[in-house]
């Protein structure tokens, strides 16, 4: 199965302030996001990005109503809202996944579930929407752990006058 992790981040590898918050990012970044995610009919997110998001207004999740989405966390007695399903890995999400004849998945976060992934080596593409900001303190793309990913350049896209949109192939 295909993992493409999609995220918006500040120039400076910020997804969230401390606080979780993401104001710095325009909407414009939810649009492309929303595009990307329909194309493949699924997504995983973490549980504290579940968390967040739910707290959102009802119109935002509106476009993934028929998206297959998935929650990882360890905690097997979390209560998920109608449409979400459970997952306790990385790869009991994926297989959940391609048990449903699905061959490409988004992954978008939070920077946990990225390094996990990472560290896994389960992550085949990057696709990254650079916001013109600078964001001095917050949560990186990717929690401090041991990996490394080498990417190749696939394509550059200029969204909006202020988003760089950057799509990378991992190497293997």
């Amino acid at each position: 199965m295909k993992v493409t992790l999609f995220m918006a981040i500040s120039l400076n590898g910020i997804i969230a302030t401390p606080d979780n918050q993401e104001e710095f990012l325009s909407h414009a970044n939810w649009d492309e996001f929303v595009k990307v995610v329909q194309k493949r009919g699924c997504l995983i997110w973490g549980r504290k990005t579940y968390e967040l998001v739910r707290l959102w207004p009802k119109s935002y999740l509106e476009p993934f109503k028929n998206i297959v989405k998935v929650v990882i966390s360890r905690d097997k007695n979390l209560k998920l809202d109608s449409g979400f399903v459970l997952a306790d890995s990385p790869q009991t999400a994926l297989k959940l996944l391609k048990d449903k004849s699905f061959k490409e998945v988004i992954l978008t976060g939070g920077s946990t579930n990225n390094s996990a992934f990472a560290k896994l080596g389960l992550i085949d593409e990057v696709i990254l929407d650079i916001e013109g900001v600078i964001v001095g303190k917050g949560i990186p793309l990717f929690n401090p752990e041991e990996f490394e990913l080498k990417l190749q350049l696939k394509s550059v896209k200029k969204v909006t006058e202020n988003i760089l949109q950057v799509c990378y192939k991992v190497l293997r």
